[in-house]
């Protein structure tokens, strides 16, 4: 998941992720929300953010970026904006897709 070079926020952005049954998911890094205050973060060269939701680990560079999933099962995410921006409010913002990539 990837957010464009500007913030649609003047608050807090916050990705969250749950089982099916809407419990977090006990993981191996104790992750279970990431976000633009999330200390460590490593922005794309365009500026924008890739976050990971993937079960294993993608290596020690983009682990800041790994927000850890269950390896089966439902799941899912929920994207929280806090002090959200005009172009959010009147939906001329769009969420950035979820790209499975393997």
């Amino acid at each position: 998941m990837a957010n464009g070079p500007t913030s649609s926020t003047a608050g807090a952005t916050h990705h969250h992720r749950w089982d099916g049954s809407g419990n977090l998911v006990a993981n191996p890094i104790d992750r279970y929300s990431i976000g633009d205050r999330t200390p460590g973060l490593v922005t794309d060269a365009d500026g924008s953010l890739t976050i990971r939701l993937q079960p294993d680990s993608p290596g020690s560079a983009e682990e800041p970026n790994w927000l850890p999933t269950p390896a089966q099962g439902t799941w899912f995410a929920a994207l929280r904006m806090y002090l959200p921006r005009t172009e959010v409010i009147d939906t001329r913002w769009e969420c950035p897709p979820i790209n499975r990539v393997a």
